[in-house]
């Protein structure tokens, strides 16, 4: 019996919830750092122009892109939503570590706006804006490298 209540926060930590959009946005967010995330995976969770543009880029460019494995998420903050209908806008913050040689080198904090669109029952990520990007540097700056 004592097994089942780790087994019941596990099934439900595995589980995305989407139903909301700013879920929607956070699972997607926290999916992608420190990982390398597939086309399909992506593909499923946007809309409009961004799904567009990650559709006709190349594999090289969309490899860029998806791979964040050096990258090691400290934060992310929802800090402001504005809903009409089936569409939100939604401003929220992402703090993270770049993380080179097993060693932080940058701390990142980036705000930004998200447009989150309803389609039939499932809200995905319309268009990304950045407001504000600070990069902190853990380590000298050495433009040799």
């Amino acid at each position: 019996m004592k097994w089942m209540l780790p087994l019941l926060f596990l099934l439900t930590a595995c589980l995305e919830d989407n139903s909301s959009p700013e879920a929607a946005l956070k699972n997607f967010v926290e999916a992608r750092m420190g990982t390398l995330v597939t086309r399909e995976y992506v593909l499923e969770r946007v809309t409009g122009k961004m799904r567009q543009s990650l559709e006709h880029i190349t594999e090289e460019e969309f490899a860029k892109f998806a791979d964040l494995r050096n990258v090691k998420k400290d934060s992310f903050k929802i800090l402001s939503k504005s809903c009409q209908d089936k569409k939100c806008f939604v401003t929220y913050s992402v703090g993270y570590q770049t993380v080179e040689k097993e060693k932080s080198s940058f701390v990142t904090e980036v705000k930004k706006i998200a447009e989150i669109q309803n389609e039939n029952g499932k809200w995905l990520i319309a268009e990304v804006s950045n407001i504000k990007t600070y990069h902190e540097a853990l380590e000298p700056i050495n433009p040799l490298e």
